[in-house]
């Protein structure tokens, strides 16, 4: 079995994040790399984002951040279940793409969030992020259609508590 764990982001690691910003496979859907790692920084010292290191065996190979969304303005988010949050993330280390990582850590990281009490995470992929959009399937999120949030087209796609729940 594959051992994902999850660290918070601190200074130390943002030389590695900004080097996998400006990988072709990250800033493709990804702001400019200086303007991510800017917002990543900050965010640091928010506490309605969190960044995490995932950790593949011990070793950093990918970042993923969840923020709180109860409250958020944004219009094409309007009407979600009280407790819902929105995760991005993206794998860093490229000869580690296509393997099944990504949709296994985010089941992992969806149930450390159910764990803490929230009822939804909501993802928003370009439309065109087809391999993004093939990893939310496989980790069970449902496409609930396509809108423009305050970031540009999306795609919204949610897990729930209950599909999650494997009993």
């Amino acid at each position: 079995m594959t051992d994902y764990a999850f660290r918070l982001v601190t200074a130390a690691d943002l030389p590695l994040l900004a080097e996998w910003l400006e990988q072709p496979h990250v800033r493709r859907w990804w702001s400019e790399p200086q303007e991510a790692l800017l917002s990543i920084e900050n965010h640091l010292s928010d506490p309605s984002v969190e960044p995490y290191m995932v950790m593949l065996d011990g070793r950093d190979f990918a970042f993923i951040q969840v923020a709180e969304l109860d409250g958020e303005d944004d219009a094409a988010l309007d009407g979600q279940p009280e407790g819902t949050c929105g995760i991005d993330q993206f794998i860093g280390v490229e000869t580690l793409l296509g393997k099944g990582h990504g949709p296994a850590f985010m089941t992992h990281f969806c149930r450390v969030l159910f764990d803490r009490g929230k009822n939804r995470v909501l993802v928003d992929p370009h439309p065109d992020n087809i391999f993004a959009i093939k990893a939310y399937t496989k980790a069970g999120f449902q496409r609930l259609g396509e809108t423009t949030t305050n970031y540009g087209r999306a795609l919204l796609m949610a897990l729930d508590r209950q599909e999650n729940d494997r009993q």
